[in-house]
Formats: C-alpha cells, structure tokens, sequence
C-alpha cells in the first residue's frame, strides 16, 4: 500500500496525503465518540424528561412527588417545644409548620406532613383547640397526646379524623436524657399512616384548597429575615435569610435550630406572620391559662418569601375554609414552591425585621 501511493503521487506529496489520512481518521474516531456522547446525553435527558413528566405535583408544597406521595392524605402532629423537648425529630420533613403559644409563654408545633416521610416524630404532646381550627383547612389527619379539655370537647362536632396516642404506633424514647415522661412520646409519619388506615381513613386522597404557588424566586442579595419575641429568652425565634440558597435559616433561644435526627438547620422557603387575637377561657383545663384563638375573622400579617416583607392582611370565612393573604393591592400572596412556617403571634407581639 505504501508502495502504491510513493509511485502514485511520489516520495513529497505522499507523506501529505498520509498525513491527511491520519488526521481525517482521527476526526472520524473523535466524531464518534462525540455521537456516542450526544447520544448517551439525549438518552439521560430524555429519560430525565420522562420522570419528571410522570411525577405530581403536591398541593401542599408545590413540588413534584410520585403520585402515591403527592396525593397523600395530610397528617397533623402536635410536637412540643419546651426545652427538654429540644431537639425535636421530624420539623425539617413537614410541609407545614404552625408555631402558637400555649400556656405560659411556651409555644408548640402543628407539623403538617403529605409528600415527605419522618422515621422520627416529637416528642409529641397534647391538641389544642386553635389548632383544630387551622388543621380543618386540609382536614388533616389529627395526631396527638390527649389534650385541653375544650379541644377534646370538640374533636366530634369538628368532624376530626383522629389518630390519637394509641401503642404500638406510639413509643415512649428518654433518648438517654433525664428528663419528664412527657417529653418522651415518638412515632413516624409511616406508624401515623398504618394507624390511619387502621381505623378506616383512606389515605391515598386528599382535597382542600391549596395555597398559590408561582416560580422560585428570584432571591433578593439584599433580602430581610425576622426575629419574634414570643415571651422570654427561650422562645425567641430569629430567622435569617440566606439569598445562596433562598430559604431562611431557623434559630431558637439564640442557637441554630436543629434537626435530631440529622443536626441540620431548620429552614424554611416561606414564612407567613398571622396576627391573631386571643382571649382566656376560664372553664378550659387550664382555667385562666386557657386560650381561644379568634383565628375566623379577619387581621394583619406579614409575608416573607424570596428576602422580601410583604404586608397582608388575612381572611378565614369559616372553620373549615383555607386563611387567605392578600397584599396591598387586594391581590392573593403567591408563595415559592417548598415549606412554610406560619408564625402565629398575638396583637402584642411585633415582629422585628432585619
């Protein structure tokens, strides 16, 4: 062959046409793999296309699920948030957080779960009647260890789906501290589900009106977080805003708020501040520390999503209608796809933003 191409165009333009042939052959090689490549990509993408095209979209947050999970049944759990409760397990997987004050100053948890599942749930504690009150915007499955006397009263006029404190799917964990029996009660959103079910709740459906959701963000680089002075030191909650990522970073008593189970920060994608009178209910279990929320009606708020304050005002028809927020301008609060903490705070409590 060598040969035949040195007689054919001689000892000069022969080593030019050899050269061509290794650099048309190298092109040939390279191009090739840079199909496969494509190829490969187009695969992945297509596929990748194909997935997200098969998930749904949950109406508690927004994001896409697998169907079994997006659809899921919503399930309320009442957690405690007295310092021998902390850290508590399974804040970081709820979809929705309401934060309320009890007795004494101290505030506790509604965690709303739907698409994401918690091995570990607490230490959960007793219902209060407020709480049944926004829980019936999602007709929630309703966990809890007993309760005041005014919300126990209750839990059959308001048409609960109740799952209360009931073995085995509730256990007793010290998680080696010292500390009140009280403080000790766990489950998981799995055991809440079997415990559903069991009592006959389908938990495949849901149906309620869901908050608005729009695009994520954009992030404001020079957005604003919160602080709120529930009653005292211990119960002060700041969160701060971080533009990387557009969440807002939870603390509590002046330390990161964390995760039990995994030690990560608390954050949150949305943080709704709902203004909201309350009054004493003497005949309640605990006489004057009893308080009803008047959370049908109407009051101020605020909205902070996306490093921005915007303030709303609330609107809650009846007892089992969603707590709309409008800004300003009359129009609803659209909210980014991912979880929300709703802040509850009575008229003297003001909410500092920096």
């Amino acid at each position: 062959m060598k040969e035949f191409f040195r007689k054919l165009f001689g000892e000069k333009k022969y080593r030019t046409v050899f050269i061509i042939c290794i650099i048309l052959a190298l092109l040939i090689v390279v191009g090739a793999l840079a199909a496969k490549k494509y190829k490969k990509q187009g695969v992945a993408t297509a596929t990748k296309t194909a997935t997200a095209q098969t998930k749904t979209i949950s109406l508690l947050d927004g994001l896409p699920y697998d169907k079994d999970k997006a659809t899921r049944h919503p399930l309320a759990v009442i957690i405690e948030n007295h310092p021998d409760a902390r850290p508590q397990s399974g804040l970081n997987k709820a979809t929705l957080v309401y934060e309320a004050i009890t007795e004494g100053g101290i505030t506790r948890f509604m965690a709303i779960y739907g698409p994401n599942d918690a091995d570990e749930l607490g230490p959960i504690r007793s219902a209060r009647l407020f709480f049944m009150d926004w829980l019936k915007e999602y007709d929630a499955f309703f966990a809890h260890a007993g309760g005041n006397e005014d919300a126990m009263n209750k839990l059959e006029s308001y048409n609960i789906k109740d799952i209360p404190h009931t073995e085995p799917y509730y256990k007793r964990d010290y998680k080696g501290r010292s500390v009140a029996s009280e403080h000790t009660l766990y489950s998981s959103v799995g055991e809440l589900y079997k415990l559903a079910q069991s009592k006959g709740y389908d938990i495949s459906t849901s149906s309620y009106t869901p908050l608005k959701f729009k695009a994520d963000g954009p992030a404001d680089p020079a957005g604003k977080g919160v602080t709120i002075n529930f009653s005292s030191p211990s119960y002060l909650v700041k969160w701060t805003y971080d533009p990387a990522t557009n969440k807002y970073l939870r603390s509590l008593a002046g330390e990161p708020h964390k995760d039990r189970v995994t030690d990560e920060q608390l954050t949150a994608k949305n943080i709704i501040i709902q203004t909201v009178s309350r009054t004493f209910e003497p005949t309640g279990s605990y006489g004057s520390q009893n308080y009803v929320f008047q959370d049908v009606g109407s009051g101020d708020g605020y909205v902070l999503r996306d490093g921005k304050v915007i303030k709303v005002t609330w609107k809650k028809t009846d007892l089992s209608s969603r707590t709309i927020f409008t800004d300003e301008s009359g129009a609803e609060v659209k909210f980014d796809p991912g979880n929300t903490w709703y802040e509850i705070v009575p008229p003297e409590v003001s909410p500092s933003f920096e």
